[in-house]
């Protein structure tokens, strides 16, 4: 068993690290790239930004970001032991979906390596140089053959999706989010322990699973709109995930079937999502409505993880909370820099950061 006193202590260390607001800002105020990167070399970034590497600077300034995010989950494993490491591996295996379902889509449209990398997040067990040696491999299959020969938790699931070797892409991601919620939802089952640590693990990865089912209904429902073709509602009812706190199947069902997306999100009959989703909504600067809703859930995620309790000593609370800051943290920087390199306005920039609520 983990001494959660010790992790408390290591945890509370690394949050000194975190930027703060007033940091945030004054990185936001900044037109040249160059200068925003001079500023984020005083902060404890400095560390992994390479010297002597002749590259783009916004390509060293991605590299950067992913080592921070890498080295972070590194330190994080190492101070757990025995079988709360499984507890770990569950909250932060979505992130090697996320991951695995980047480099599929790179490989597909023959991505350059550098773009691709630049849009993972290395926050799971794949680490920003397995994630570089994985893709490059030349083909999916070769991918996935190198993932099951390194023994990744969802190589198998992946060699039997058909549908990406066949090139339908929303298939066959659908097809590996359950394989994963399956396997997370064995996994934890099969945690012996009862406690607090078991429950709050477990009531992230519900939340998760809603995320899930809400946005496949929507995106099947959308998917006349987006081009995505072959689509069946049949079909789709049965990517439904059980183990959600809000998303019902009769939800999941009537959502499938709605085109219009703010009716889909007044059929949510959950006051706390509804107040989050027009707060979120009012100061977004985000156009795209499926990648509006997307963020919004992720909002919810990071609302929910920075609320949980963060003064017992002998709970994951803040550990989860740390975890979603700080992958958090490293997403928003990410779209901060990008913005200065491509001369967003600060107004529009700042409406793309997902900033946690009070």
């Amino acid at each position: 068993m983990s001494d959660y006193a010790y992790i408390h202590t290591r945890i509370r260390f690394m949050e000194g690290d975190l930027l703060t607001a007033d940091q945030l800002r004054r990185l936001l105020s900044f037109r040249e790239l160059s200068a925003a990167v001079t500023y984020l070399k005083k902060t404890p970034y400095r560390l992994y930004f390479a010297e002597g590497i002749e590259s783009a600077l916004i390509d060293r300034i991605d590299t950067a970001l992913r080592t921070a995010i890498s080295s972070t989950i590194q330190k994080i494993y190492k101070i757990f032991k025995g079988e709360d490491v499984l507890l770990l591996e569950i909250l932060l295996g979505r992130w090697d979906v996320f991951n695995i379902k980047t480099l599929i889509r790179g490989k597909l449209h023959n991505v350059v390596p550098q773009e691709v990398l630049s849009s993972t997040i290395p926050a799971g067990r794949l680490d920003e140089g397995t994630l570089r040696e994985v893709y490059k491999q030349p083909s999916v299959q070769t991918m996935v053959d190198m993932l099951f020969t390194i023994g990744f938790t969802y190589a198998a699931p992946l060699r039997r999706l058909g549908y990406l070797q066949e090139g339908d892409l929303f298939k066959g991601e659908i097809g590996l989010e359950r394989a994963f919620f399956r396997h997370l939802l064995r996994r934890l089952k099969a945690y012996d322990k009862r406690g607090i640590n078991r429950a709050m693990v477990e009531d992230t990865i519900e939340r998760l699973i809603d995320r899930y089912n809400l946005m496949t209904a929507i995106k099947v429902a959308q998917s006349g709109i987006q081009g995505i073709q072959g689509i069946q509602i049949d079909e789709a009812e049965t990517w439904f995930i059980d183990g959600g706190k809000v998303i019902r199947p009769e939800l999941y069902k009537k959502i499938l079937r709605c085109s219009d997306l703010s009716q889909s999100i007044s059929m949510i009959d959950h006051a706390a999502w509804k107040s989050h989703w027009d707060q979120f909504y009012a100061r977004t600067r985000i156009t795209d409505p499926l990648l509006r809703i997307e963020r919004w859930l992720d909002y919810e995620m990071l609302t929910y993880a920075v609320r949980l309790p963060r003064k017992d000593p002998l709970n994951m609370g803040l550990v989860i909370s740390y975890l979603w800051r700080k992958i958090n943290e490293v997403m928003n920087l990410r779209i901060l820099l990008r913005g200065i390199h491509y001369n967003l306005p600060q107004g529009e920039i700042e409406g793309l950061l997902m900033l946690p609520g009070p």
